[in-house]
């Protein structure tokens, strides 16, 4: 019989096999504004994102925002100066200082009331 073979992480009970996203929520006004350009906060953003954790899917941009996942396994939960900080701090950081833009970021759970509700937002 074959084994399974997952990219990262053990087996357990109710994970994701492969990837192990972590949700966040991206709030600032101003990433909608020509988000398909070149150089745009949107693009800025990501970049920035990537610089620290891979991202495996990407919401869509909208008015208040984004919604992101990353691999919960890419993110290392240190600053470049080797304080411990928690991933939605590390995400704030590097999109505020990759953008002009003042952000809030929140980590969001699936699972339990309604979920995670994929829209703008």
């Amino acid at each position: 019989m074959a084994s399974i073979t997952r990219t990262h992480g053990t087996a357990q009970s109710g994970s994701f096999y492969g990837f192990q996203p972590r949700w966040f929520k991206i709030a600032g006004t101003g990433f909608d504004t020509n988000s398909t350009t070149v150089n745009s906060d949107f693009e800025k953003a990501v970049r920035a994102i990537e610089s620290i954790a891979t991202i495996v899917q990407l919401g869509v941009v909208g008015t208040g925002g984004f919604l992101v996942a990353v691999d919960g396994n890419t993110y290392d939960g240190y600053t470049s100066s080797g304080s411990a900080v928690t991933a939605a701090d590390a995400l704030d950081a590097v999109v505020t200082a990759a953008t002009s833009i003042s952000t809030t970021v929140t980590e969001v759970y699936v699972g339990g009331g309604t979920g995670l509700v994929f829209t703008n937002v």
